[in-house]
């Protein structure tokens, strides 16, 4: 695993690159939803990697990365659980934008969406908001408010989408997988946490 320093200048300008992606994706929604993250996610991460190195390596996923990538899977997912069944009760609109975020599920088959999910979005969107842009930050602002501006600039992309719900759920995961970087200081328990939550979230058991 090679780590090189990062410049702020580096830093902005992935992160403007990810704000337009976003932008483009949960706004403007000019292609398939899949196909459009299957291509920015490794880009975004693949510009990382350039300016810095990898952050993990096959070491990393060992035993205990494996379980502890697991468990929080398992906790974020009734953390989400428990905040939609609570958000039902304070917003009116809260049914409803998270019904249209499910909607995208509509965009593909079960399997394809499976597949993209667990090797390619979610390994390369930690590799992206963890592994460079937390790491960045935390090692410049110190590791707590490192990970309070890793986990708000990982929901302020998704600002453009004008849903809530989904800012609000886009926060919660940043800083619960943004917590379990700092924790852990190793990317792997991460990377199989988003696998398994958003596959379990979106397709297998989700929340409404």
């Amino acid at each position: 695993m090679v780590s090189r320093q990062v410049s702020t200048a580096q830093v902005l300008s992935a992160l403007v690159l990810a704000a337009v992606f976003w932008y483009l994706i949960f706004s403007v929604q000019l292609f398939n939803f899949w196909l459009s993250m299957a291509v920015a996610a490794p880009v975004l991460a693949g510009l990382s990697v350039f300016f810095q190195g990898l952050p993990v390596n096959r070491r990393d996923f060992h035993r205990q990365s494996l379980l502890t990538g697991a468990a929080a899977a398992v906790l974020l997912y009734l953390l989400f659980w428990l905040g939609y069944t609570i958000s039902q009760w304070l917003f009116s609109f809260a049914q409803g934008q998270v019904h249209a975020i499910y909607q995208i599920r509509t965009q593909g088959e079960m399997l394809v969406m499976a597949l993209i999910l667990l090797f390619i979005t979610s390994p390369a969107e930690e590799i992206f908001w963890r592994g460079f842009i937390q790491k960045w930050a935390m090692d410049r602002f110190g590791d707590l408010p490192g990970w309070l501006v890793g986990s708000l600039v990982y929901a302020g992309v998704h600002l453009s989408s004008g849903n809530f719900m989904l800012v609000m759920a886009a926060l919660v995961a940043g800083l619960f997988w943004g917590w379990l970087y700092r924790r852990e200081r190793n990317l792997a328990p991460c990377i199989i946490s988003h696998c398994l939550w958003t596959v379990g979230i979106f397709l297998l058991f989700p929340v409404m």
